[in-house]
C-alpha cells in the first residue's frame, strides 16, 4: 500500500482517490496474470466501492465462478462427501464436528456428532444411509444418518487417521495411519467391519504416515497415499502392497490422496510437489502427470465415467483434466486452500470444501470456465449484441456473417455474405433485431433477414466500405465509402443522401443515441459531426493526429469521444465542438471504440483492450483476451457485456455477471 501511495502522490495535480483506484486495480489485472487469485481477491476488496466500475465487476465475477456458496461461520469444513442419491452432503470441521447438510441448499439437517480434533475425511455408505469420519483425534465413527446416532466408535490407531471409506459392498471399512514400533514409523491400514468395529485386518505399507484411503470399484484393491512418496495398492484379501511411487523432481512429493476411475483401471494420487499422477493400475505405468498448481494438490478425483479428473490445491483453485492429462478448466472462487473436492454421483455436478470455511458447487463441464468465447470462421473483424441481447452477430474476413446464441453461445446459422476475399468486417442491427446490415470491400452494402440469412437488399456505391452503423431507431444505415459516407433508408431501401465533408478516406461513422446525428472520422485529422437525415454539417472536431480511427457520442449526446491512430483519445463538446480534455494518451494505436450504456467508461481497442474511466480520464483496465490484438468490440444494451473480436478468429464475451446468476444454456445447446 506504501508503494502505491507514493506513486499517487508523484503527480499533485490529480485527485488520489482515481489514481488509487487506477493503482489497485492494475495490480488485481497483474496478480490475477500471475494467477495469484487471493492477491487479487485483496486488491478487488481494497477498492472503494463508489468508483467500482465495469472492470472491477469483470474481475470479481472471474474470481467466483461456483454455482453456489455455502458458508454459515461453522469455521473450516476440512472434509465433504455428496450422498449417492446427491440429496446430502457429509461436511467435517476442523472443530471436529461432523454435520450433515442439504445439498440444496446447504442448511443444517442435524449435527451428527463431534470429533476431539480435526476431521480428516468423511464418506458416506453405498447406501447414504451412514457416513463415516476419520480424525486426528485418532478415532474413526460411523454415524446413522437415520437416527443421528453414533453407530460405532473405532479406536484401532494409535495416531491421527489420515482417511476412512467404506467397502463397495458397505460391509467393511478402510482406514490410515501410522505407528511408531521401536521408535520407527510404520504406515498402518485397518479393515473392520462396518457393523461392530471389530478388525478384521491390519496391513502395512511404507515407513511415514498413510492417508486418503479408497477402495477399488469392485472391492478386491484398496488405495493410500503415503507420506513415503508413493500410493500404495493392497489387494484386500492379502497383506502386501504395491507401490506407485511419484518421481523425484526436487520438491517435497509426499502423497496425501488418491482415487480411482469407475472401472478401476486407472489410479490417480495427488502430491505436495503440486502435480497429481495417473497410473494404469495393472501394471503401475504412469499415464498423466496434472501439472499447473501453484500450491499443494491436496485432494484428486475422478468423474464417475472417468471422463475428468478434478484436483483441489492450497493455492485456492479447482482444476478439471481430461484423463489423459490436459487442462480443461480452472475453478476460482474459494479464498484458501481447497481442502477437499466430490463429484456428485451423476458426474454434473462437482462439490468443494475451503479452509475459506465455505463448501461450493460447480458446473461439471469444463467449458463453462476461463470465459467465454466463440470462434469464427476466419479473422473476426466485427462483432454485435442484437438490440435484446439474445443474439451475437459475427462477421469474418471470409466475407461470412455468423449467428450466435447470446447465452449459450451455440452457432444458430451462417452464411457467405461478401466474396471471399473482399472481407466483412462492417456489421450492423436493425432495431427490432430482424434484419443485419453488412459491408466489405467489394462495392455492396447488404441488408439480410436475420433469420433466414436471405438478402432483402444490395446497394451499390462506388468503393467499398471502410466501416458501418445503424441507427438506433433502426431508420437509417450509414456506410464509409472513401472520402463520403453514403446513408440509406432501411424502410424504403434507398439511398437517401451522401455525407461528403471529408477531403481523405472515412475510417468509421457512428449515430448519435437520438438518431438525429452522426459523428464520422476520417484520416484528413477530423471527426465531424452531421444531421443524419440531411447531411448537413453541424460541427468539426480538431481530431488528434494524423488520423482519427473512430468517434462516438456519450449516451447522453452532449459530448463525443474522438481516438486517434497514434492513441490519443479526446472528450468534445458535442455542441460547440470544443475539445474538453485528453482522456488518455496510449502507446498504441486505436482500433475502435465504444461507450458504456451508462456513460461510466469508454471501452477502446489498442494493443490491449482498454477501458478508460470516463469521468476522470484514466485507463482503469488494460485486458488481453485473445492471442492478437482486439479489432471489433460492442457493449450489450444493458451493460453487463462486451464483446471484443480479434484477427486470430476469436470473439470474447466479457460477462460481467456471476457465473451463478447468469442463465445456465441447456446441455444440448452447449
Amino acid at each position: 500500500m506504501l508503494i502505491l501511495l507514493l506513486f499517487v502522490a508523484q503527480d499533485p495535480m490529480r485527485s488520489p482517490e482515481p489514481e488509487l483506484y487506477r493503482a489497485q486495480m492494475a495490480a488485481a489485472e497483474s496478480a490475477l496474470r500471475l494467477g495469484e487469485l487471493t492477491v487479487a481477491r485483496g486488491w478487488l476488496d481494497e477498492t472503494a466501492p463508489a468508483w467500482r466500475g465495469f472492470e472491477w465487476r469483470l474481475h470479481d465475477a472471474r474470481l467466483d465462478e461456483s454455482a453456489t456458496v455455502f458458508k454459515d461461520g461453522a469455521g473450516d469444513v476440512t472434509a465433504l462427501d455428496v450422498s449417492p442419491d446427491g440429496a446430502l452432503q457429509a461436511w467435517g470441521h476442523g472443530d471436529g464436528a461432523v454435520e450433515l447438510r442439504g445439498a440444496a441448499d446447504g442448511a443444517l439437517i442435524a449435527r451428527l456428532g463431534q470429533h476431539a480434533a480435526a476431521v480428516s475425511f468423511v464418506r458416506f455408505d453405498p447406501a447414504g444411509r451412514r457416513v463415516v469420519s476419520a480424525s486426528h483425534d485418532r478415532t474413526v465413527k460411523i454415524w446413522d444418518c437415520e437416527t443421528r446416532a453414533l453407530a460405532v466408535d473405532f479406536r484401532g490407531h494409535g495416531f491421527p487417521v489420515g482417511g476412512a471409506a467404506f467397502s463397495p459392498d458397505g460391509t467393511l471399512v478402510g482406514s490410515c495411519s501410522y505407528e511408531r514400533p521401536d521408535g520407527g514409523v510404520i504406515g498402518t491400514l485397518h479393515l473392520w467391519n462396518a457393523a461392530d468395529g471389530s478388525l478384521v485386518r491390519t496391513m502395512n505399507g511404507g515407513r511415514k504416515p498413510l492417508v486418503g484411503v479408497e477402495f477399488s470399484p469392485d472391492g478386491r484393491s484398496i488405495a493410500a497415499g503415503s507420506w513415503a512418496f508413493c500410493a500404495f495398492v493392497w489387494e484386500v484379501a492379502s497383506g502386501e502392497p504395491r507401490a506407485f511411487p511419484i518421481p523425484d523432481e526436487g520438491i517435497y512429493n509426499a502423497v496425501d490422496s488418491v482415487s480411482w476411475c469407475a472401472d478401476g483401471s486407472l489410479l490417480a494420487a495427488s502430491s505436495r510437489d503440486r502435480t497429481a499422477r495417473v497410473w494404469r493400475s495393472a501394471d503401475g505405468e504412469l499415464v498423466a502427470t496434472l501439472r499447473g498448481h501453484a500450491g499443494e494438490v491436496q485432494r484428486v478425483a475422478f468423474a464417475p465415467d472417468g471422463a475428468q479428473i478434478a484436483t483441489a490445491s492450497s493455492d485456492g483453485t479447482v482444476k478439471l483434466w481430461s484423463s489423459s492429462g490436459s487442462l480443461l478448466a480452472t475453478l476460482q472462487g474459494h479464498g484458501a486452500a481447497v481442502a477437499d473436492l466430490r463429484f456428485a454421483k451423476d458426474g454434473r455436478s462437482l462439490v468443494t470444501s475451503s479452509l475459506d470455511g465455505s463448501v461450493r458447487t460447480w458446473d461439471a463441464d469444463a467449458s463453462r470456465y476461463g470465459g467465454a468465447r466463440l470462434q469464427a470462421s476466419g479473422a473476426a473483424y466485427a462483432a454485435r449484441w442484437s438490440p435484446d441481447g439474445q443474439r451475437i452477430a459475427t462477421a469474418s474476413y471470409d466475407g461470412r456473417i455468423a449467428l450466435w446464441d447470446g447465452e449459450s453461445l451455440a452457432p444458430l446459422t451462417s452464411w457467405q455474405a461478401h466474396p471471399p476475399g473482399t472481407s466483412c468486417h462492417a456489421l450492423g442491427w436493425t432495431a427490432d433485431g430482424q434484419s443485419l446490415v453488412s459491408g466489405s470491400w467489394e462495392r455492396f452494402v447488404r441488408v439480410w433477414d436475420a433469420g433466414t440469412g436471405s438478402e432483402r437488399a444490395a446497394f451499390e456505391q462506388d468503393a467499398g466500405t471502410a466501416d458501418l452503423a445503424v441507427s438506433p431507431d433502426g431508420r437509417y444505415a450509414a456506410a464509409c465509402s472513401g472520402k463520403t459516407v453514403c446513408v440509406y433508408d432501411l424502410e424504403r431501401l434507398e439511398r437517401t443522401h451522401v455525407f461528403g465533408g471529408h477531403t481523405a478516406g472515412v475510417l468509421a461513422v457512428q449515430f448519435s443515441p437520438d438518431s438525429r446525428l452522426c459523428v464520422s472520422s476520417g484520416r484528413d485529422g477530423r471527426a465531424l459531426i452531421w444531421k443524419a437525415d440531411t447531411g448537413a454539417l453541424l460541427q468539426e472536431l480538431a481530431g488528434p493526429a494524423p488520423d482519427v480511427a473512430d468517434a462516438a457520442f456519450t449516451p447522453d449526446g452532449l459530448q463525443v469521444v474522438v481516438a486517434g491512430s497514434a492513441g490519443i483519445v479526446q472528450l468534445h463538446d458535442a455542441r460547440t465542438g470544443e475539445r474538453l480534455r485528453v482522456l488518455v494518451q496510449l502507446r498504441h494505436g486505436v482500433n475502435h471504440l465504444d461507450v458504456l450504456p451508462d456513460g461510466s467508461r469508454v471501452a477502446l481497442t489498442s494493443d490491449a483492450l482498454v477501458l478508460v474511466d470516463l469521468a476522470h480520464g484514466r485507463d482503469v483496465a488494460h485486458l488481453r483476451p485473445h492471442a492478437e490484438h482486439p479489432y471489433g468490440l460492442d457493449f450489450d444494451a444493458g451493460g453487463t457485456r462486451l464483446l471484443s473480436c480479434s484477427s486470430d478468429g476469436s470473439v470474447a464475451v466479457l460477462d460481467t455477471r456471476r457465473l451463478r446468476d447468469r442463465p445456465k444454456p441447456a446441455p444440448a445447446a452447449r
